[in-house]
């Protein structure tokens, strides 16, 4: 039985709906993120669970109990924010232990609890420090602390790393995951940030005005899109019109060349998409003219024209050799490199 269940949630504020008929369900020790752009309810969603704001309808059980209608504190959920929140008057191991203090656990325990927790997120020599005295880094890794101390049953993280400066967000995410895996803990993470989605989540939960768009692994949201939101906003994408010649064999031409697809062609508007790098350059197929060209060290980037789309091709620096603006070269057809979008009706 999965240990978080979400259980057709809606909310509505006045009018507006902004989560429509959400469900998911999520294992005991799964980590989960929320990807989607501003305003897609994915905050909205987490911050039910939290029990900030209640749902216009539908239920959420964790470990089997439904705490709905329970307040924030009734519940054994720890929250890290987007702003760290930490109390500025109160020093590293007051502010890790507040929580506990609150609960009343005993001074003894609870000095042994905030040295477990300064010893997890790497900060054991500063306890004595005040919040001004810490980086943006060590202030998150703080609150992250303060979350986990009571030990909560779910751990709940709305965009905590998008106010620091890359290299340090990529250092703390792993750091989180790392923590997370140690912990066993069942984890829901918001974000924006598709790479940060893609890199330490078990699933990912793709949303999209207020619904879920689609929900799998990192590898099944990356190359599998379900929708052509998923497949735009997931990763660089190359659409391509094609037209379709038989959908029951799901065989389509693009650009002269036929494509027969490994599945039927679903009834609705299609299009035939590739990632820039799952386009490969061959002696014969489908025709393009360079119109750029970029060298990025690892990576040639090259940018094309097909028919009448402008796309972006990559491949590795494998030779100095670089083809030129205005070069006719030909991309091809083969099968495992095309996926199918659904167009949105």
């Amino acid at each position: 039985m999965s240990f978080l269940n979400l259980d057709h949630l809606q909310k509505s504020f006045g009018s507006t709906q902004v989560v429509h008929d959400f469900s998911l369900s999520v294992d005991k020790g799964e980590f989960i993120s929320f990807l989607g752009p501003s305003g897609c309810g994915k905050t909205t969603v987490l911050r039910m669970v939290a029990g900030f704001e209640e749902p216009s309808e539908g239920r959420i059980l964790i470990d089997g109990q439904d705490v709905t209608r329970l307040r924030p504190n009734q519940r054994q959920i720890g929250m890290v924010f987007q702003a760290y929140a930490l109390f500025p008057n109160l020093n590293v191991a007051e502010n890790v232990g507040f929580g506990l203090k609150v609960a009343g656990v005993p001074r003894s325990e609870r000095a042994s609890r905030v040295a477990e927790m300064l010893e997890l997120i790497g900060l054991p020599d500063m306890a004595a420090r005040f919040p001004w005295q810490l980086s943006g880094g060590q202030q998150q890794r703080v609150a992250l602390a303060r979350a986990l101390a009571p030990r909560p049953r779910v751990l709940l993280l709305d965009e905590p790393l998008s106010a620091l400066d890359a290299k340090i967000r990529v250092s703390l995410r792993n750091q989180i995951r790392e923590i997370q895996q140690q912990l066993g803990i069942t984890t829901i993470f918001v974000t924006h940030d598709q790479e940060e989605a893609l890199s330490i989540s078990d699933r990912i939960v793709v949303m999209h005005r207020g619904i879920a768009e689609q929900t799998g692994t990192p590898p099944q949201i990356y190359n599998q899109p379900a929708t052509e939101f998923v497949a735009g906003f997931v990763g660089k994408l190359n659409l391509f019109d094609a037209t379709v010649l038989d959908r029951a064999s799901g065989l389509v031409s693009l650009a002269g060349s036929e494509i027969r697809l490994n599945r039927p062609i679903p009834p609705g508007r299609v299009s035939l998409a590739a990632r820039p790098e799952g386009l490969v350059l061959a002696e014969t197929g489908i025709p393009a003219e360079v119109t750029g060209v970029e060298f990025l060290g690892s990576v040639q980037r090259l940018r094309a024209r097909v028919g009448e789309r402008d796309i972006v091709l990559d491949r590795f620096n494998t030779d100095a050799s670089l083809p030129q603006t205005g070069d006719r070269l030909h991309l091809s057809p083969e099968l495992s490199r095309w996926l199918l979008v659904s167009h949105e009706q």
